[in-house]
C-alpha cells in the first residue's frame, strides 16, 4: 500500500470524485438503460442447491406461492435452514416491485444506492453435515447457493486473512465483493464510495442477525487481495472481494485438506464494459498484494486528539439511556425495512433519537477492526425538528452519549441545496453526517483506510436504518452531496471528508421502495 505522502490516490480520487454545481450539468450524462449490468450474478450449474424452503415466509418471494412451514432441520455444526435464514436476512430478496411496463425490481434486505446491488456475497464451508466442503456463490435472486470449488480451503484463508484466529475458530465464512460496473455504469468514478457504503450496509445486516442463528461475527478487512480474488476466480478489474466476515459457532476438529475441485459451471451475462480507470486504481492502491506483507490492521494509529474530546467547551445535551425493544428479534424489521422517499417534515422525539443512537453505536462495539469508528469517523447531526432538542448543528460523541451544540439555527436550505437539491434533507428531522479527517486514517492504514471509512460507515447507516423502521420512523441514506459545502455547514476543513449522510424523519407511507 502507499505510505502517506501528499499525492496519495485515496486523497486524490476523494478530491476529483466530488460533486460541484457548476459541474453536475457536465457530469450528468444521459443513462444507456440497455447497458445496465444485472444486479445478479447467473451460473448455470448441475449442483444447486436450493434453499428457498427453508425461508421463514409464507410465500415464495419469487412465485408467491405458498410455502410450506420449514421442518426442524439438524445440522453440524449448524443447519441448512439456518444458513438459510442467515442469507436472506443479510442481503436476500424480500419484496419484488412489478411495473406497469412489465419488468420488476427484486427489493433487497440492504439498501443500495440506485438500486444497483453492487454487493455479492460467496460462502466458504468446511467440515459440515449439510453440505460439501467448499466455495459457493450466493443466488439472490433464487436463494439457492452454485459451488463454485470443491475441498477445504481452510488453510489458504487462513494464511490470506493473515491467521487470524476468527477463521481458525469457525466453519463458516461470508466474504463479500463488489461488481464495480453495476454501479459504475451509473455513478461512474465516484461509485467506489457508494460500492463501498452498499457492502457496509450488508456488512450491518449480518453483523445484527447472526448472533440470532447462535453465531459470534467477526468482520475481517485485513487480507491478501489478489490471493482471495485468485481463489474465487474473479477478474478484478471487474470484480474484488471487499471483506471476510468469520462466523464461528463452536470449537471443532478439522480433518487435514482433501482434494479439491473447481467445478465446471459457466458464468452468464458476463459483459466486458470497462470500469472507470480512477476507480480501479483506488481499489488496487488499496490492495495488500504481497503474502509476506505485514497486516495493517497491526499497525498503531496515533490520533492528535481523542474524539470524545473535541468541543466540549460547547452546550452539551446528554441523551437519555432509552434503548430499543427488538422483541422477538430483528428478522422483522429486515423484512420491513425499505428506503424513504420523502417526509412530512414532522417532528420526532428526543428519546426516539437517543435510542436509535444507542444502537447505531454499540458499546463496545459489535465488530472488531476494520471498523474504526471510534478512533477516526466522526459525527455530526443536523437537527431540523426533533422535540426536546434546539434547531442546530451538533457534534456527537457515542461513548459519552453527548451531543455538543456547535451553532443553532434553521439549515434546511442549506442541507436540500448540499444534498443536490433532494428534498429528503429539506423535510428531515435530522441528518446524521459521517466525517473523517483522512490523513489521520492513512498514517495507519495507507490508502486502505479510505474502504474501511466508508465500509463502516455504511454499516453504522445500516444500523441507523434498522433501528429507524423500529422505531416507526422513515429512513435513507444519501451518497451524492456537494462535498464542500457539507464541509462549509459544519465549519470543518477540506481535509475532513464527508464519508456520509442519513436522512431521518417522519415518512410519508406511500414514499418508501
Amino acid at each position: 500500500m502507499h505510505q502517506m505522502d501528499q499525492k496519495s490516490i485515496a486523497a486524490i480520487y476523494h478530491q476529483k470524485t466530488k460533486y460541484y454545481e457548476s459541474e453536475m450539468n457536465q457530469q450528468q450524462s444521459p443513462l444507456n438503460w440497455s447497458a445496465q449490468p444485472s444486479p445478479f450474478k447467473a451460473y448455470r450449474s448441475e449442483k444447486k442447491i436450493d434453499m428457498t424452503p427453508y425461508l421463514p415466509l409464507r410465500n415464495n418471494p419469487f412465485t408467491g406461492e405458498p410455502l410450506e412451514p420449514p421442518s426442524e432441520e439438524t445440522g453440524y455444526p449448524f443447519s441448512l435452514a439456518a444458513l438459510a435464514r442467515l442469507l436472506y436476512f443479510t442481503n436476500g430478496v424480500t419484496g419484488i416491485l412489478q411495473y406497469p411496463s412489465g419488468e420488476s425490481l427484486s427489493m433487497r434486505a440492504a439498501p443500495t444506492a440506485g438500486g444497483l446491488y453492487p454487493t455479492e456475497i460467496y460462502v466458504a464451508i468446511r467440515d459440515s453435515s449439510i453440505l460439501e466442503d467448499g466455495i459457493y456463490n450466493f443466488q439472490a435472486d433464487e436463494h439457492a447457493l452454485t459451488p463454485v470449488w470443491e475441498g477445504n480451503f481452510w488453510p489458504e484463508f487462513q494464511k490470506y486473512c493473515f491467521e487470524d484466529e476468527a477463521v481458525a475458530q469457525c466453519n463458516l465464512l461470508i466474504i463479500t465483493t463488489a461488481v464495480f460496473q453495476r454501479s459504475a455504469w451509473r455513478y461512474h468514478e465516484r461509485a467506489y464510495r457508494r460500492i463501498l457504503l452498499d457492502t457496509g450496509h450488508v456488512l450491518g445486516n449480518l453483523i445484527a442477525y447472526a448472533p440470532e442463528e447462535g453465531f459470534m461475527p467477526h468482520a475481517i478487512g485485513s487480507f491478501i487481495d489478489n490471493a482471495l480474488n485468485h481463489l474465487l476466480l474473479l477478474e478484478d478489474s471487474k470484480e474484488a472481494v471487499l471483506s471476510v466476515v468469520a462466523l464461528p459457532k463452536t470449537q471443532v476438529e478439522t480433518d487435514e485438506q482433501g482434494p479439491t475441485q473447481r467445478y465446471q459451471y459457466q458464468l452468464e451475462n458476463n459483459d466486458d464494459a470497462q470500469v472507470d480507470p480512477l476507480l480501479l486504481q483506488l481499489h488496487r492502491a488499496s490492495s495488500i498484494t504481497q503474502l509476506d506483507a505485514s497486516s495493517p490492521l497491526e499497525k498503531t494509529m496515533s490520533v492528535p486528539q481523542s474524539l470524545e474530546e473535541k468541543n466540549t467547551f460547547k452546550e452539551t445535551t446528554l441523551l437519555t439511556d432509552d434503548t430499543i425493544d427488538w422483541q422477538k428479534g430483528i428478522a422483522q424489521t429486515i423484512l420491513r425495512r425499505r428506503s424513504t422517499r420523502a417526509y412530512t417534515g414532522d417532528s420526532f422525539s428526543k428519546e426516539q433519537f437517543s435510542a436509535l443512537l444507542d444502537y447505531a453505536y454499540p458499546d463496545p462495539p459489535l465488530s472488531p477492526t476494520p471498523f474504526f469508528s471510534a478512533d477516526v469517523l466522526e459525527t455530526y447531526i443536523v437537527v431540523q425538528n426533533i422535540s426536546g432538542l434546539e434547531a442546530g448543528v451538533y457534534y456527537y460523541a457515542p461513548k459519552s452519549r453527548e451531543l455538543r451544540l456547535i451553532y443553532a439555527g434553521d439549515f434546511k436550505t442549506q442541507a436540500w441545496h448540499f444534498s443536490l437539491g433532494q428534498d429528503l434533507s429539506r423535510d428531515a428531522a435530522a441528518l446524521v453526517i459521517h466525517t473523517a479527517h483522512l490523513e489521520n486514517a492513512m498514517l495507519a492504514y495507507g490508502d486502505r483506510a479510505y474502504r474501511y471509512l466508508h465500509l463502516d460507515a455504511g454499516q453504522i447507516g445500516e444500523r441507523i436504518n434498522l433501528a429507524a423502521i423500529r422505531l416507526n420512523l422513515g429512513v435513507s441514506g444519501i451518497g451524492g452531496f456537494y462535498d464542500d459545502e457539507v464541509n462549509a455547514l459544519l465549519g470543518l476543513p477540506l481535509e475532513q471528508i464527508i464519508v456520509y449522510i442519513t436522512t431521518l424523519g417522519q415518512a410519508h407511507n406511500s414514499r418508501r421502495s
